[in-house]
């Protein structure tokens, strides 16, 4: 991979992981201070599907772990953990030259930096979109924008993964192919 990629893989990269941090912050911040703290009164969005509803979380997604003794510590040093993990996979073992996975990890680095921040600073994640369909009961945890993140890069790495691999064919100035 020429330089030039590479440069512009890490620029990429950190657009969408510090741009999706900053933006996970800034909604959270913006949230809790129009609807007010957990237990305020939600505010609707769409009636019977989606509102914002203020929660601490101090587990993993969708609350998991939430019981563990120094949960948020524990997360908190799994996040810098995967985020040491991400940037030695994409730019030591080269993992950056496949723009989609450069992608998909600078949403989930995006994710969990904007999720650590809360636990280190706050000692809890800040969560407060909450989707539910009242008609057929269907209830999501309360989550934030850090959390999209994270579930959106997962799932590209599952298409990645998932996906047959290239075929090389020679190129057509290699001459024919004998076998023997």
């Amino acid at each position: 991979m020429s330089e030039k990629v590479r440069g512009a893989r890490w620029v990429l990269f950190w657009t969408i992981a510090l741009g999706g941090t900053v933006f996970d912050l800034a909604t959270k911040s913006l949230i809790f201070s129009y609807v007010g703290p957990p237990h305020s009164r939600p505010v609707t969005l769409v009636a019977n599907v989606l509102e914002l509803q203020t929660s601490y979380n101090p587990g993993a997604l969708w609350g998991m772990g939430r019981n563990l003794p120094y949960s948020s510590q524990i997360f908190a040093g799994l996040s810098v953990v995967a985020a040491l993990a991400i940037c030695y996979w994409l730019f030591v073992k080269g993992a950056s030259a496949d723009r989609r996975l450069t992608i998909a990890l600078g949403l989930i680095m995006a994710g969990a930096m904007g999720n650590c921040y809360d636990r280190l600073f706050l000692g809890h994640v800040r969560d407060f979109m909450h989707f539910h369909v009242d008609r057929i009961n269907f209830d999501c945890a309360i989550f934030n924008f850090a959390d999209n993140m994270l579930v959106a890069g997962a799932i590209i790495l599952m298409f990645l993964a998932l996906r047959p691999e290239p075929v090389e064919l020679p190129s057509p100035s290699a001459g024919p192919v004998h076998s023997a």
